[in-house]
Formats: C-alpha cells, structure tokens, sequence
C-alpha cells in the first residue's frame, strides 16, 4: 500500500510489482485541481507500467475556504481500464479482481522480460529472511547460523578465522567466481549491503577506518572460487605502523595450520550479535 503523493513515483509501484505484488492500493486526498489534472492519469499510467490492479480510494468534499477534495474514487485494471469510478459526492464503487486476466495481460506483453537490466536497472535492498538452509561458498557449506544478513542477491557470514574483530565476508548468492561475471543489479546489490555491513561494524567496534576489499581471482589472492567482500574494521596501529600489512595476513588467514579456526558456537554467537544489531539499526 502507498497513499496519495506516492502515485507520482512510477519506481515505487514498479519495486512493488518486482516484488511479487498484484494489486496497488493508493488511498488519497488529492485537491480538486490537480485531481482534474492528473488523478485518472496517474493511476492508469501506474497500472499499465506494472500490469496491476490500481485501487485508489479518495477523499471528497470542502474541507475549509482554502481546500477542497477531488474524490473520484477509481478501480483501475491491468490493461489501464478504468473499471468502476465514483463521482466527487460520498460514494461506494466495487470491482472484480481477476488475478487469471491479470496474467493473461502480462502473458500478452511480457514487458517485464523485456526490460534491458544491463542498461538500467531499479535497485532497492531490503533484508529478507536469512532460513534455515545452508549457504554455498564455492564448495564450501556456510550453516545459516553463520549468516547475519541476507538480501535478494547477497549474503553475509562471520570469518571462521578472521584477521581483526568484526572482519567478515559479503558474498553473492549465485556462485560467481569473479566479479565481472555479476549482473549490474547483483553487483549493486553487494556493493550495497557491503556499505551497510560496514556502517554497523564501524559503530559497534568504534573504529573510524575499514579495510573492503575483493581478491578477484587466484593470482590475486582468492583461495575460494566465488566472489566475495572483504570487511575489516580498523584500528591505528592495528598492524604495527604500516597499515597495508593487513593484506599479507589476509594471503594467510585461511591456511591450515596458520591459525585457528574458530569453533562453531563462537561464530554463532557473533553471528546473533550483528543480526540484533542491523534489526535494531532498522527500528531506529
């Protein structure tokens, strides 16, 4: 659902139907002069570019001297048919919904097949639900209570040896072994949730500085053949004076026989950590 100033955003109804959605509702209250304007206008133009229903009700009639309500109540179908309308006095209208001409409208013009990803694209991240699978990296197998974030394209997983407090990894979904093999929208999609793994661990380890980095391929340092962030929280002197030291640790971090790897519980309960702290950054 999405009220009134809202209809005049064609990004925010197209996000909804990307997401699965049938049916727009866009209660409103708007004036009596830009509902001459613009109101029928708007609500089929929303329902054509995202082949949805449209349901906008509206509020009606002289609120004070100085405004007044256009009313006008519609049901818009997803061809931009205007299927039932109330006039400008206090009114009911009612309107079938038919999800199978919903679908044959889409079947007829599959627009959203048609749209050119690798020129344009609409990107919105938003946490989903991490589950309870398991996670592929590469080869290897990443238990969901591992994972602390997760959006459409990306995930997130604590280091099982990590080089400084707070380092983790951001990874693509889809086994990609290099960075140049991502869609433009999954590559936004990392660099995106990247930004806001390293906001939180910025903040909950005070640190002003990270270090984000992407070892693309063997000879640059990658160990496991799927694309992933980098995120380490920084610290002065954390590597002695030379701050680039960090990248040789990063060459041998994962090694047998080099360090530790951390057991399972410990890397749970960093795990819980960072999820209660992204909800909460959400709340706020």
């Amino acid at each position: 659902m999405s009220i009134c100033y809202d209809l005049r955003f064609a990004e925010l109804a197209l996000w909804y139907r990307m997401n699965g959605a049938h049916v727009l509702t866009y209660p409103s209250a708007f004036t009596v002069d830009t509902g001459l304007a613009h109101w029928e206008t708007l609500l089929r133009a929303r329902a054509v570019e995202t082949q949805c229903y449209v349901v906008a009700a509206a509020q009606t009639g002289k609120h004070n001297d100085k405004r007044s309500s256009y009313g006008h109540a519609m049901v818009v179908d997803p061809w931009g048919a205007v299927v039932a309308q109330c006039s400008e006095t206090i009114d009911v209208c009612f309107a079938e919904i038919s999800l199978n001409y919903l679908d044959e409208v889409r079947k007829l013009q599959p627009v959203f097949e048609h749209r050119r990803s690798d020129l344009y694209s609409l990107v919105v991240v938003q946490r989903n639900e991490i589950g309870n699978k398991a996670y592929m990296f590469g080869s290897h197998s990443i238990p969901s209570q591992h994972v602390f974030y997760r959006s459409t394209y990306t995930f997130c997983f604590v280091n099982r040896s990590p080089v400084l407090p707070g380092h983790v990894l951001v990874c693509p979904i889809r086994n990609v072994k290099r960075l140049t093999e991502l869609s433009h929208t999954e590559t936004s999609d990392l660099f995106i949730t990247a930004k806001r793994i390293q906001t939180m661990l910025e903040d909950y380890y005070k640190a002003t500085s990270s270090t984000v980095c992407v070892q693309d391929g063997p000879e640059a340092g990658q160990t496991v053949s799927h694309v992933h962030v980098h995120i380490l929280p920084r610290k002065k002197n954390d590597f002695g004076s030379d701050p680039d030291n960090v990248y040789r640790e990063l060459a041998e971090h994962d090694k047998a026989g080099k360090k530790r790897f951390r057991n399972k519980e410990e890397m749970q309960n960093e795990a819980n950590v960072y999820r209660c702290l992204l909800v909460n950054g959400e709340d706020e």
